[in-house]
């Protein structure tokens, strides 16, 4: 089967020639970025097509597509365990910062997502776990729950590999997770755990979003500034001025309903604008918010060459708009850093999580707390 844009796909289907798409395999390759949805005049939601076509992909036509899994399928194959029922990870706190209160139960979990996994192939990612949990710690009084036994949002299953069995396992092994602990807020600052939280889980459990209010660490940051509890500072004596940019994931930015109660895309620029007048610069790239590139290997499918040309695209429109790069997904982290090392020209640009880059930037002004966030 030659292989079609979406549109062609979807005329493929109309027409009756499913089995034919199905049996193709070509709906493997997409990168589940949604940006055809951006651009569709029906607002026809491709990602979602093609999450539940390797749903049958798998049951119908026995496909497997291991081979196409990044990392040899490390990464998903720790997610499906996970799914098992008596199966409960025991994790390591030891990345916990000095004189942060952790808790077991409490109103506010922090849910780390499988970033200690990631650390056994790649440097410093324990950095976004470390300066997200720093942030709420100097910002909230009581202490913040963090689960030993956490286990994934269940995220890379079900969009790249359409194991819908496993997710819901997933979903509610975590949900069970979160009613003994009593929570009733969790943050994240993983954009796939976020849409995950957001959408996937209310989709499939209707109450969901009556119980927990799931926020970003962006929407957690810009409410308590609006709220005048915590203001932005500038750079220290020792920091020069920088030209940064930002990389919308596509969770954030394609993935989100138009009724979400705070666009993500719009609220973090706004920050940014806030930061410039602190004497920093903020930079768009060519393409940004609902346009911006992909980092190419969504739910750790598809690592290829021709990901690697987009990843590679994309550092160079950030090295055209400054020095740093900020983003606020840990795959895009990985993913992009990962290309630098192949090129030489895209190599130096710095590529920081949200929390990174703001942990030395925040006061806290509530008058029962004060002082400034410190790593």
């Amino acid at each position: 089967m030659q292989k079609y844009p979406p549109s062609k796909i979807i005329q493929l289907i109309l027409e009756g020639f499913e089995e034919k798409v199905l049996e193709s395999g070509i709906l493997w390759e997409c990168l589940t970025c949604n940006q055809c949805l951006k651009d569709c005049p029906e607002e026809i939601n491709f990602a979602d097509i093609v999450r539940m076509a390797r749903y049958k992909m798998r049951q119908s036509t026995n496909q497997n597509p291991d081979q196409l899994i990044a990392h040899k399928g490390i990464y998903t194959t720790i997610s499906e365990i996970m799914s098992q029922p008596y199966i409960n990870p025991n994790r390591s706190l030891d990345w916990i910062p000095k004189g942060c209160k952790i808790s077991d139960k409490g109103n506010i979990l922090y849910f780390v997502g499988c970033i200690p996994f990631f650390n056994y192939e790649f440097d410093d990612m324990d950095s976004i776990a470390v300066s997200t949990l720093q942030i709420l710690c100097n910002i909230e009084k009581e202490p913040i729950v963090v689960f030993k036994d956490e286990i994934c949002c269940g995220h890379d299953i079900y969009w790249g590999q359409g194991k819908l069995e496993e997710f819901i396992n997933l979903a509610r092994k975590n949900i069970d997770m979160f009613e003994r602990a009593g929570v009733s807020t969790i943050v994240t600052a993983c954009a796939e755990c976020y849409r995950t939280f957001k959408v996937d889980y209310p989709k499939l459990f209707e109450d969901f979003d009556q119980k927990f209010k799931v926020k970003h660490i962006i929407e957690y940051i810009y409410e308590l500034w609006k709220e005048g509890k915590i203001e932005f500072v500038g750079k220290n004596e020792s920091e020069v001025a920088i030209s940064f940019t930002y990389q919308d994931p596509c969770r954030l930015s394609r993935f989100l309903p138009d009724d979400n109660d705070n666009d993500i895309t719009e609220i973090v620029r706004e920050i940014f604008k806030e930061f410039k007048k602190l004497g920093f610069n903020f930079n768009e790239m060519e393409h940004n918010k609902s346009n911006s590139l992909c980092c190419g290997v969504s739910s750790w499918m598809n690592c290829n060459e021709k990901s690697k040309a987009l990843r590679y695209k994309r550092m160079l429109e950030a090295k055209s708009a400054g020095t740093m790069m900020v983003t606020s997904c840990p795959k895009c982290k990985i993913h992009l850093s990962c290309v630098q090392g192949d090129y030489e020209d895209i190599s130096a640009i710095e590529i920081l999580d949200f929390s990174e880059f703001l942990i030395n930037h925040i006061k806290v002004i509530d008058s029962n707390k004060k002082g400034e966030v410190k790593n």
